[in-house]
């Protein structure tokens, strides 16, 4: 199952800083119980990540909102630009239990596997 979360970019459009697309960088994990989907989420509030679950992909949109109030930089090394990325589901995933949370600028997807696609043990007789 270890190609269950293949990052699946091709044509994905985003409305991004300086008309660019910018993926998060990710990390995908797999154990016995699910898949975890690991992205760098800085300076976006929870309020503006964004997942989608449909015709088997998952897609992370993550808008990075200035405040009001924000002095003009003196200098600007972190670009506020707006993640997306797309991930394809293949068969085995239970996508209505799919959870996320946030810690830190840290986005944790977690993908449970539904249970016929657990490995389990058979008791011989």
């Amino acid at each position: 199952m270890s190609d269950m979360a293949v990052r699946d970019n091709n044509g994905l459009q985003a409305k991004a800083y300086g008309g660019r697309t910018v993926a998060p960088p990710v990390d995908v994990f797999e154990n016995a119980d699910d898949l975890l989907i690991i992205a760098d989420v800085p300076g976006v509030r929870n309020e503006s990540i964004e997942l989608r679950v449909e015709n088997g992909t998952l897609t992370l949109e993550a808008k990075h909102q200035t405040p009001k109030e924000e002095l003009p930089a003196l200098v600007r090394e972190y670009e506020r630009v707006d993640f997306v990325t797309t991930f394809r589901i293949p068969a085995g995933i239970d996508t209505g239990a799919i959870s996320a949370e946030t810690k830190n600028g840290t986005l944790v997807v977690r993908l449970p596997k539904a249970a016929a696609a657990k490995a389990r043990k058979i008791a011989v007789q």
